[in-house]
């Protein structure tokens, strides 16, 4: 069933692959971390870090936010980590050094997403770093010890129940009448153009997708359990799954890191047309038994983390697991529990006079309706897919949003580089608000006519009208 020497190439393999991942997860931060994190930016990690460092012992600074910008947090450090990571995974791509690439590469996006605030509290950082983390112990030898595989296949079966539980377990009657998928295309936070035309489908076959769904994140994943063959079957629907959430969405690089991740169900006879299977020399029994001993620990907790998560008031499990949390080795997974069935998009606009106001554009969310939705997964525009979240709460609780308006006022240049489009490009605005859209997919009429792919109706004022005069 799971049998390491089974397995080899994919052991190989997987290692390098992650390396592909890190590079786009890391590398975007080339682009955005400045106007995120910066001394000047939207929410800057020496302030937050500054915070805890005068409340904090140093022990517990490192244990709850453990990040290398502890020693330094200035701009020029913000942005050379990323730098310094981004070449670490083009090493590890090219097959070079995987223990030592995979666990620099882990502290380098741990340290980023310890400081990242809102900007990074998604599941998929977490699960990255997870699966970085057993990733590791496996490529600690040519042939993966075995408590480690059994370990890192857990994590596999484990995401993709976890993923199918929680959408039962919300009890929204979108997921339990099968309607979901059918709001999930337009609502989701960055359509593509793909997501345009799968809106337009029948509701009987949007039924199907999502029973679909379903069967693959609830019932596919125990195929892992069984022969080589049925695995490799597994994996393949599991990885066809993903490519269909690809096609239709732009969700980081979640989708890109779990079809590597599923090449772990593949045997070696699935893969031979890449490699011949590597030859691995004897492990000495000290090494292995360590492994097998750190491995075991890791595959407790991830037994007691599934428990919880069906058994989630039971509090002596919760604080066993709870103290590793800030390293993100053991995690709960589950996306859209909830399925939104209405689009609601905030619009920023300045005026210089309080009367004319004109409209700042975001790179990649919806806008102008006549703009088609882009595709950019495994890239994330971490500003554009945070303002999807502001339409759930209200102004007055979104204090990183407060600080990008105040930003703008400012005329602040690399926030206002998150901006694909800046109406004041010589001075700033004396006044700006925000100001909420009802988005729906155009109709095929309205795009044949009229070249729209949105339309939007005015719902109203977000925020007040802030400047910075007295």
């Amino acid at each position: 069933m799971w049998n390491p020497e089974s397995y080899t190439i994919a052991a190989s393999i997987v290692p390098r692959l992650l390396g592909l991942i890190y590079f786009f997860a890391i590398g975007a931060f080339l682009f955005q971390i400045r106007g995120l994190l910066g001394k000047n930016g939207i929410l800057p990690a020496i302030v937050y870090l500054d915070y805890f460092r005068k409340r904090w012992s140093p022990r517990k600074r490192f244990y709850y936010i453990p990040s290398l910008f502890w020693f330094n947090a200035s701009d020029n450090f913000l942005w050379g980590l990323p730098l310094l990571g981004t070449f670490i995974s083009i090493v590890l791509i090219f097959g070079y050094y995987p223990p030592l690439c995979l666990a620099l590469l882990f502290f380098i996006h741990l340290s980023i997403v310890s400081v990242g605030q809102d900007f990074l509290s998604f599941g998929w950082e977490s699960y990255l770093l997870e699966i970085t983390c057993y990733v590791f112990l496996v490529s600690l030898t040519l042939l993966p010890n075995l408590v480690a595989w059994i370990n890192l296949n857990f994590l596999l079966f484990r995401f993709h129940l976890q993923a199918g539980a929680v959408k039962l377990q919300s009890h929204d009657p979108a997921w339990r009448d099968l309607t979901a998928i059918a709001y999930h295309y337009q609502s989701q936070p960055l359509p593509n153009t793909w997501a345009w035309y799968a809106y337009k489908w029948p509701m009987p076959f949007q039924k199907a997708s999502t029973l679909f769904m379903f069967i693959v994140e609830l019932i596919i994943p125990f195929g892992l359990f069984l022969t080589d063959t049925i695995r490799a079957a597994t994996a393949a629907i599991l990885i066809l799954f993903q490519i269909i959430l690809w096609a239709t969405g732009n969700f980081s690089y979640l989708n890109h890191l779990t079809v590597v991740f599923c090449m772990i169900a593949l045997p070696n006879f699935a893969l031979s047309f890449i490699q011949s299977p590597p030859d691995f020399p004897a492990v000495h029994w000290l090494a292995d038994d360590l492994i097998s001993l750190v491995s075991v620990l890791f595959l407790i907790m991830q037994g007691l983390k599934l428990w919880l998560h069906f058994q989630p008031h039971n509090s002596l499990l919760a604080s066993w697991t709870a103290w590793i949390s800030p390293f993100h080795l053991v995690n709960r997974y589950g996306l859209f529990a909830i399925m939104t069935k209405k689009r609601y998009e905030i619009i920023i606009e300045g005026s210089e006079d309080g009367n004319t106001w004109k409209e700042y554009l975001c790179r990649y969310k919806p806008s102008e309706i006549t703009r088609r939705p882009r595709r950019i997964s495994p890239y994330q525009p971490r500003l554009d897919w945070q303002m999807w979240f502001l339409p759930f709460d209200d102004f007055g609780s979104e204090t990183w949003f407060h600080q990008f308006l105040y930003h703008l006022l400012k005329g602040t240049p690399g926030v206002v580089k998150l901006l694909r489009y800046n109406p004041f490009p010589d001075q700033p605005p004396k006044y700006i608000r925000a100001v909420m859209y009802d988005y729906q997919f155009s109709t095929k009429e309205q795009k044949k006519q009229f070249g729209w792919w949105w339309q939007r109706e005015y719902v109203g004022q977000f925020s007040p009208i802030l400047t910075l005069q007295a």
